[in-house]
């Protein structure tokens, strides 16, 4: 077979479930072409020399394509086939966008993430709980007993409780990257932090917010493809004077970060601020309520949910300063304890989730996902199979989030 006849075959080959027929003939494919690779990265480590005669030479772009259709597993391994394969999964743009962009056209599967407070503490990132030697299970050594966590495409910043210790992981390499402490007199302890990722620069960004004083300089650090520089960088405060940043609360939508503050250390009054990832500039957002809520994504746009006697959902129409306009949804159906609701997100169908301690029968409680649908106001509940809510009420075991969209990213952290 002809290079153009085999690339027009893999690229355009139609993988369907519609028949046991089919999936043979795709798996058998595929195999063929885990074989042709193979093959010619073993070929391609000996010495020139060593090679037999009429070895082939792969065009780069032929080699781009059959890459783009493996599984992240394997692309993972095959980063030691050669200097050139290694740069092209790790660090190549359109080859990490085409990655993320497929994940995001497979079905959508929820992930969790718990911390487990044991002698020697670590986290879980999973999708299937109840089986805990399923392969899409990962434990994670954490920092401390206490840890805070935050998703973006495809990377967890993790940091611990009190900010001495950051880290930056990747569950599809399980590369993790540990940043650097700042100056001496800067201790990492006395800032609040933040995640984000500006697609059109390709940057992720962990930004640093003092506790208390936003007089002073702020700190970001960058994440580029691949990582130029290791450094922290001071950027230009807000200047609003006294700020308390609430960091369990923040979430990064179209290259900007969200995030809730209170004026007072102890106060109940909340203002909302945005952080453009790209020009490293804030701005106080004009909120439709001042209570402190939940930041969600909801179909690219900002929501933010307030639980008070029932739940109000607010979305941002415009996030221009001059057009910014607010459409309510509100939620009808009575929920018990509010309280014991742990975490909140939206799945690509527009669904709210919640996840909550559901009680039982017999003590027999149960951890609870809720997927609720304000378009036809109707709610669907799931069980979560394997985990002992006595654990969670004696905070054993921490459920730290839900994950409604993970991809899979192949970008190499250092």
């Amino acid at each position: 077979m002809s290079y153009s006849a085999f690339y027009l075959a893999f690229c355009n080959y139609p993988i369907s479930r519609s028949s046991g027929s089919s999936v043979s003939i795709a798996l058998s494919f595929v195999k063929s072409v885990f074989t042709f690779l193979i093959a010619w990265a073993t070929q391609r480590l000996l010495p020139t020399e060593q090679r037999p005669s009429g070895s082939v030479n792969v065009p780069l772009d032929l080699v781009v394509e059959i890459l783009k259709k493996l599984p992240a597993k394997s692309l993972v391994r095959f980063r030691c086939v050669s200097k050139q394969w290694s740069s092209i999964i790790s660090s190549r743009r359109d080859f990490l966008d085409s990655i993320v962009t497929r994940s995001l056209a497979q079905p959508q599967r929820m992930h969790f993430i718990f911390h487990h407070c044991t002698s020697k503490p670590f986290f879980i990132f999973t999708s299937t709980y109840h089986k805990m030697a399923d392969n899409q299970s990962i434990f994670i050594p954490a920092l401390t007993s206490s840890c805070i966590y935050k998703y973006v495409r495809g990377l967890i910043l993790c940091c611990s409780r009190r900010g001495f210790d950051i880290v930056i992981y990747n569950p599809t390499t399980r590369q993790a990257l540990w940043l650097p402490d700042k100056q001496p007199l800067m201790q990492l302890y006395q800032y609040t932090y933040f995640f984000g990722y500006d697609h059109l620069e390709n940057q992720y960004k962990v930004l640093g917010l003092p506790n208390q004083d936003m007089e002073r300089a702020c700190l970001v650090f960058t994440l580029t493809v691949p990582t130029a520089t290791k450094s922290w960088r001071y950027v230009e405060s807000i200047g609003l004077g006294h700020h308390y940043p609430k960091k369990y609360n923040s979430i990064c939508i179209n290259g900007v970060i969200y995030y809730q503050a209170s004026t007072t250390e102890y106060g109940s009054t909340y203002v909302l601020m945005s952080f453009d990832i790209r020009y490293e500039k804030f701005n106080q957002v004009n909120s439709p309520t001042n209570h402190l809520s939940s930041l969600i994504n909801y179909q690219g746009k900002l929501g933010i949910m307030c639980c008070k006697k029932g739940v109000e959902i607010w979305v941002m129409e415009h996030t221009d300063e001059k057009t910014q306009e607010w459409s309510k949804i509100f939620f009808y159906e009575e929920m018990v304890s509010f309280k014991d609701w742990f975490s909140k997100g939206v799945t690509r169908g527009g669904e709210i989730v919640f996840v909550y301690i559901r009680p039982g029968h017999h003590n027999r409680d149960a951890l609870c996902v809720s997927y609720y649908d304000p378009e036809r106001n109707s709610m669907r509940y799931e069980d979560i199979d394997g985990i002992s809510t006595k654990e969670l009420k004696h905070k054993y075991i921490l459920f730290k989030g839900v994950v409604t969209d993970h991809v899979e990213n192949t970008m190499c952290l250092y």
